[in-house]
């Protein structure tokens, strides 16, 4: 793990980026005090760190989480999965007849 200030950062912000390409983080320090981590996000990774880092799925995981802990245990995997699935027939359903209701658009 590296520390560079703003200035360093500046300076050598293509240095900096290489070294993350390694999996090292850089943290950037602001007046003396850490202010941001650079850290190498890789193509395929992206979609996940965008989800995991939403506020809305951040809420829900933290509700789930503390559900759990209060011991309200919500329905079996299977049944969970099977209500998934049967929502996302539904939905393709409806875009298919959207599809073929719907008029053409140059």
């Amino acid at each position: 793990m590296r520390f560079v200030n703003v200035r360093q950062l500046k300076d050598q912000l293509s240095e900096v980026l290489h070294s993350t390409e390694t999996g090292e983080d850089v943290i950037v320090t602001f007046r003396g005090k850490p202010s941001f981590v650079v850290h190498h996000l890789a193509e395929e990774a992206l979609e996940d760190y965008i989800l995991g880092n939403h506020p809305d799925f951040v809420a829900k995981a933290e509700e789930a989480w503390n559900e759990c802990l209060q011991g309200k245990v919500g329905e079996d995997i299977d049944t969970l999965i099977a209500k998934a699935q049967k929502k996302l027939q539904q939905s393709k359903k409806l875009q298919g007849s959207s599809v073929k209701g719907g008029t053409a658009r140059p």
